[in-house]
């Protein structure tokens, strides 16, 4: 909470010189420009200047405005690393999402926006039934004025995906696997691999070099691997007929 408290403080003190932004959601296009963002870049790149704050807090807001300024610039590409990294430090924060759905439907990737912007109204509807319960306090500090009513971003939404002939109930969210879960799951593979290859795969090859190369005067049965003598027609063991001889 200290934290917090930190970051409270300072974005009321850089907040006081900046015009207020109004997050109407009557204009749609003012809704989905980016312009309404450039006032919170600002205000993430001289709050990061705290040496008090967070590292992960920090890395955060540095690489959210950069981001921002990357697209104040006309550099997309950066401008969704940069995001992209911003999402991954904090996933709850639904204006990542809407950036990235911004983004990549300016670079006509319609597909891969829509998922973006219904991860965002997820996230947005997640923070208004009061599921973020650590972080919620943090969002709400980062919207002084209020955020987006869900109801009315969701209208506005689907209507600007329809446009491009999507419907958005049919669009999965884009998830991201967070670094702890990723590194689990190639723990698992990288487990799961070495049991099929000690357990699996080193025995086969075994078998099978031991059944073509067989002690001289013995054949090697093929289904139990059993050595029998060349002057047996069938295996001692199983019983299977040497279909060499």
């Amino acid at each position: 909470m200290k934290y917090f408290k930190r970051v409270f403080f300072a974005l009321v003190f850089f907040l006081i010189p900046l015009s207020l932004f109004a997050q109407s959601l009557d204009d749609e296009d003012a809704f989905f420009s980016y312009d309404r963002f450039y006032s919170k870049a600002l205000m993430f790149r001289n709050v990061s200047k705290d040496g008090s704050l967070r590292n992960d807090i920090k890395a955060f807001m540095d690489n959210f405005s950069d981001g921002i300024y990357a697209i104040s610039a006309d550099d997309l590409k950066k401008a969704e690393t940069k995001i992209l990294k911003a999402r991954a430090i904090w996933p709850e924060y639904f204006g990542t999402d809407f950036l990235l759905a911004r983004l990549n439907e300016d670079a006509g990737n319609y597909n891969l926006s829509a998922r973006f912007y219904k991860s965002y109204l997820n996230k947005l509807k997640d923070l208004s039934g009061g599921r973020y319960r650590i972080s919620e306090s943090l969002i709400r500090i980062m919207n002084p004025y209020g955020t987006e009513d869900y109801d009315e971003a969701h209208e506005l939404v689907k209507y600007r995906l329809r446009d491009y002939g999507i419907d958005l109930a049919a669009v999965r969210p884009f998830y991201t696997i967070s670094g702890f879960l990723r590194a689990l799951i190639i723990i698992v593979l990288l487990g799961a691999g070495y049991v099929i290859v000690i357990y699996g795969i080193i025995p086969y090859v075994r078998r099978r070099r031991h059944i073509n190369n067989p002690p001289e005067g013995f054949w090697i049965c093929r289904r139990c691997g059993a050595d029998n003598i060349n002057i047996r027609k069938e295996c001692e063991k199983c019983g299977r007929k040497n279909k060499n001889s």
